[in-house]
């Protein structure tokens, strides 16, 4: 499972959002930025509450722009999932951690994804 680390002192960051460095692999050294934001739904007969958590991952630089990938396409939605908390009624939820969790499972997506692409863009491809 690739590593990563926390990033201080990137510029801009809103509230719910965190940047961090991949630390190893093709990855290493690529810096990208999660973004989580929180919808919350009505309750239904099955779940007192229910929400829904959004995981957006960018890659960016240090200065929080966003980044081109060789094809020169930005990088700004490079991985996109969600999370449906639900509880029952009396039933609290940590969304802090819920989403903490989601930003871990989507940046070590993102490491493996960025290393497909990686390997994929250094194939040499025939012309003809």
């Amino acid at each position: 499972m690739p590593s990563f680390s926390a990033l201080d002192g990137v510029p801009s960051l809103g509230s719910w959002q965190f940047a961090y460095t991949i630390d190893d692999g093709h990855s290493a050294g690529t810096i990208v930025r999660a973004t989580i934001t929180q919808k919350t739904e009505s309750a239904n007969t099955e779940a007192q509450a229910v929400a829904v958590l959004k995981c957006v991952v960018a890659v960016i630089d240090s200065q929080n722009n966003v980044q081109t990938d060789a094809a020169g396409d930005p990088m700004d939605t490079v991985y996109v999932t969600t999370k449906t908390l639900t509880t029952d009624a009396g039933q609290a939820v940590s969304v802090v951690d819920e989403a903490a969790g989601l930003v871990s499972d989507c940046i070590v997506e993102v490491a493996n994804r960025l290393a497909v692409h990686s390997s994929i863009a250094s194939m040499a491809i025939p012309s003809g």
